[in-house]
């Protein structure tokens, strides 16, 4: 992991190659799990400008698990960024600073989370912040599903609340939209379609519908995931969770959702072409298959991107379970 006096050499979200040294190190409350870890680090940048973010690299436990978490991570990340554009980033998602993808420890540079996982402050969530919980979650989950991937993991321990915002963290088992879905998340969470021996067809945005509606139950009744029973429920929480428990494909879209609680679309537009980008995911495909031949994107034409669902062939080691 990172130390002070340490020169972090790195690529931005742009591909752009960037450059700080290390001058504060301190234990980050958000540790991933095995076999990735991390720390809060305070960047000082050449103009003296400086910049707190949370190094997350790989523990030495099964490295090659390591490298395709991390891998989905910084993809999901140049997703994100390339969707919101030049326009702002939505708090409801974690956001990549930078990575290093080549090196012999490589790692991921993400902003600090706020607030705290959902898990640990249940009983102190106000009756006034349920809806706002619900929305904002819903929120992040939009802009996932519009970036054309699904995170697969939506749990308390992957999504951080301050009173304000729900934040979605913890990426790495993610997953683009279209791919053959595999065995991920943990259980209670996990969709049934997402769990040994019932796993099957393709990963899709409502694989994280079902998480999601598990997690607002919980934090809305305070009652355990397993007794998601909208029997008797409250009105609007039984209105806006209908459908959600079903097979994949009867699931409301996350859309649909939003719609439900009144609250507009918030993604402007689809993926669109970015050059600096398009720049940055390119040098890192190409970096990873140097390093990793079996993940290099076939040669010739390759299809347009009418939906956000194109990328590169799912890899056997990345954008599946760590297991």
């Amino acid at each position: 992991m990172a130390q002070p006096g340490q020169t972090l050499r790195f690529r931005d979200r742009h591909g752009a190659w960037a450059e700080g040294a290390v001058t504060a190190c301190h234990d980050d409350p958000a540790q991933p799990a095995p076999p990735l870890r991390s720390c809060l680090v305070t960047l000082t940048y050449a103009d003296g400008t400086r910049h707190e973010v949370r190094h997350v690299g790989i523990s030495g436990e099964e490295p090659g698990i390591g490298y395709g978490a991390l891998d989905n991570e910084i993809l999901a990340g140049l997703r994100l960024s390339r969707l919101c554009g030049s326009g702002p980033y939505p708090p409801q998602v974690s956001r990549l600073i930078g990575y290093e993808a080549d090196g012999e420890r490589p790692f991921v540079l993400l902003e600090p989370c706020r607030g705290k996982p959902v898990g640990g402050i249940l009983g102190r969530i106000l009756p006034s912040e349920k809806s706002i919980f619900q929305a904002s979650l819903l929120t992040g989950l939009r802009w996932i599903s519009a970036a054309g991937i699904a995170h697969r993991a939506i749990s308390p321990e992957t999504v951080y609340w301050d009173s304000v915002n729900a934040q979605i963290i913890g990426f790495t088992e993610a997953a683009l939209a279209g791919t053959p879905r595999t065995v991920a998340g943990a259980p209670p969470w996990w969709a049934p379609e997402q769990r040994p021996g019932t796993v099957g067809g393709t990963v899709s945005s409502e694989d994280d519908v079902w998480a999601a509606g598990r997690l607002i139950f919980y934090v809305t009744t305070g009652h355990e995931p397993d007794r998601a029973d909208l029997t008797g429920a409250d009105p609007d929480l039984a209105r806006l969770l209908a459908g959600i428990f079903g097979p994949p494909a009867g699931r409301p879209p996350v859309r649909e959702l939003l719609s439900r609680i009144n609250v507009a679309d918030p993604v402007p537009r689809g993926l669109s072409p970015d050059a600096s980008l398009e720049r940055g995911r390119a040098d890192f495909l190409r970096l990873r298959a140097g390093k990793h031949p079996e993940t290099a994107v076939p040669a010739g034409p390759q299809p347009a991107e009418p939906a956000a669902k194109t990328e590169t062939p799912q890899r056997k080691r990345g954008w599946g379970r760590r297991r």
